[in-house]
């Protein structure tokens, strides 16, 4: 049997062997009181305790860590391209700095190679630029050498076929005139036998050309004005809208160019400040001392800033407190959170300061208890915060100590606190072992006189684990029984009761069931399906686990796990965990995730999960393989 085995069983028996000597040492001392005085059982001597009235003082004492209440957080603003970038240098931690002073340097390669090639697609973009600012000019140019040059002109060469058509009517009509009276002239010659037949036919076709010549002339003018309205009508008209269009469109691709030429400046701009953000600097009216901000995780994978290492987009990196404003976080129990509350007094003592008490306020308690991993235990602790108050010199009391121990406070100091949670001048006091409880009633056993006793039902203002406050049912200088429970038989107890029925309010199934919809019977057949296959599985499993002699998971499976968990935290379906997903994880489960990260890329992929699931198996993360083995 290994020695880790012999360790777990001793932690096993141990409990029960001290609840035996307890018992035993209980039976001891209620046979003494039972068998003293001769062996009668109607006399007994117990030890008694009187009811005295003074302060009643009840406190919560925890460890806790100093911090300053006022930090100025530094975070890496650059965004990296990979989800981290490198450390180059830092400054050391505990140096005081003022604004502007160097801080952190982070590895700007990868921005400065970006550099390069945005100013290539910077040059680019003002080129299209420059071209589509040319093409809308050339565009208005054309438009207005067509409305002031090519269109008058043409109206112009119109209205000149148009004078030419009148002139040339004018002609003909004149010359038709002269030929119709040449006609006339030779016919009458004819008839008089003083000219040839053939002079007269050519008298005649002089006359046909003439009314020819006039109707050409008609035509020449009715074409050149119908010429001329289509050109303003309609001509016009197209021309001008096309190279309105084009005009349009050359301002359009201006303004898409221009566009692009700012998003390109914007990206240059950004690049710019990136390369900037890697030097990290002291901001302007900040001073303080270096504290680096440190990330722990439960997995054992703590990430330390140090040259070398990765830090992402808005990851804080040292913080510069304010020494001026001190405080204490300390994590409280769950079984006493709700007796702190805001305005409470309290005391802290310093380890690194030889224990000297400072005196502290409750400023915050928080509602939420703290993330724990998978090594912690069940019990969950709440934050509170102690504000620290600065010594002051009262009646009779030097501060200077005091004074000095608040001076010497830095963040990270270990301390204890103890918070007054209540405070009575003058109340009715007994201790604590006077007390006995019968469900949610408490009980005295009061010596009234020779072996005379009387049961008296008190009510419990509070305790403090020594003594407690009590409000009603007995009074100053009576005599209480210690241990009443070991002579319960001279005690007047109510019966215990037993447990009832519950009574729900009514109508509160008939709304339960009215709020959930009825299932069809396909939906029911399914159902039954479903939990025919689980079961199924359920009991192979089981049963390779009983067989493996493994750790009692009863159906337990790490790939169901690994799966289970990277559908949930994978959102983008990559087939990894990325640095943006990983940053929205809740507090609890964001510690886990990232002790898996083995090659520190700040992306977690299903292998790593993986692999860091079956290292804390072999360690006993999960309980298995170290119960119900029998080895």
């Amino acid at each position: 049997m290994s020695i880790r085995a012999n360790l777990n069983r001793n932690a096993l028996v141990a409990p029960f062997v001290v609840f035996a000597v307890v018992a035993i040492a209980l039976l001891g001392v209620a046979g003494y009181f039972y068998f003293q005085d001769d062996g009668s059982a109607d006399i007994i001597d117990p030890i008694m305790a009187k009811v005295t009235r003074g302060e009643f003082v009840s406190q919560v004492l925890d460890q806790g860590e100093i911090q300053s209440s006022e930090n100025v957080e530094i975070r890496c603003e650059a965004r990296a391209r990979n989800g981290s970038l490198s450390v180059i240098s830092v400054i050391a931690e505990g140096t005081s700095v003022k604004a502007g002073d160097f801080l952190v340097e982070l590895d700007s390669t990868s921005f400065e190679k970006e550099l390069e090639q945005q100013n290539i697609s910077m040059a680019n973009a003002e080129t299209a630029v420059i071209q589509a600012e040319s093409n809308l000019a050339s565009a208005k140019a054309t438009k207005l050498e067509y409305i002031e040059g090519t269109f008058k002109q043409e109206v112009k060469s119109i209205l000149n076929e148009i004078y030419s058509a009148e002139s040339e009517i004018e002609i003909s009509k004149q010359a038709l005139a002269n030929a119709e009276a040449g006609f006339a002239h030779s016919r009458q010659l004819l008839s008089k036998g003083y000219i040839t037949n053939q002079t007269f036919l050519t008298s005649e076709y002089e006359l046909r050309n003439a009314e020819i010549k006039v109707k050409q002339g008609a035509n020449s003018l009715s074409l050149a004005q119908e010429k001329k309205r289509v050109l303003e009508d309609i001509s016009y008209t197209k021309e001008t809208v096309q190279l309105e269009a084009d005009i349009k469109a050359a301002n359009v691709k201006l303004l898409s160019e221009k566009k692009s030429f700012l998003i390109e400046k914007e990206k240059l701009a950004e690049i710019e400040a990136m390369i900037e953000k890697c030097k990290i600097k002291v901001p302007e009216g900040v001073e303080g001392q270096v504290v680096y901000a440190k990330e722990s995780s439960r997995g054992g994978n703590d990430w330390v800033l140090e040259e070398g290492t990765s830090v992402r987009q808005n990851q804080v990196l040292v913080r510069l407190p304010n020494p001026e404003k001190m405080e204490v976080k300390a994590l409280i129990n769950e079984q006493s959170i709700t007796q702190i509350s805001i305005g409470m007094p309290a005391t802290i003592k310093v380890d690194a300061l030889n224990n000297v008490t400072l005196k502290g306020i409750v400023t915050k308690v928080n509602q939420y208890a703290e993330s724990s991993g998978w090594m912690s235990s069940s019990i969950r602790k709440y934050a509170v915060y102690v504000k620290i108050l600065e010594p002051t010199a009262s009646e009779g009391t030097d501060p200077s100590l005091e004074q000095a121990a608040f001076k010497a406070l830095k963040p990270g100091m270990n301390s204890s606190v103890t918070i007054q949670v209540q405070y009575e001048p003058e109340v009715l006091l007994a201790p604590i072992q006077t007390v006995y409880a019968v469900q949610d009633k408490q009980f005295c056993l009061v010596r009234k006189g020779e072996n005379q006793w009387l049961t008296k039902e008190i009510e419990v203002g509070g305790d403090n684990s020594q003594m407690v406050m009590i409000k009603t049912g007995i009074e100053e200088g009576e005599d209480l029984v210690m241990n009443p429970g070991a002579f319960k038989q001279y005690m007047d107890l109510p019966d215990v009761e037993l447990d009832s029925n519950i009574e729900l309010p009514e109508g509160a199934k008939e709304a339960i069931t009215s709020a959930t919809p009825a299932k069809t019977a396909d939906a029911k057949t399914a159902d039954a399906k479903d939990a025919a296959k689980g079961g199924g599985k359920g009991k192979g499993k089981s049963k390779g686990k009983s067989q493996a002699g493994g750790g009692g998971g009863g159906g337990f499976s790490a790939d169901a796990m690994i799966s289970g968990m990277m559908s949930r935290y994978d959102t983008n379906g990559n087939g990894q965990v990325d640095p943006d997903e990983l940053e929205a994880l809740s507090e609890r489960a964001k510690p886990m995730i990232t002790a898996a990260d083995s090659d520190g890329d700040g992306a977690i992929t299903t292998a790593e999960l993986k692999s860091s699931m079956e290292k804390r198996m072999k360690e006993g993360g999960f309980g298995g393989g170290r119960r119900g083995g029998g080895q």
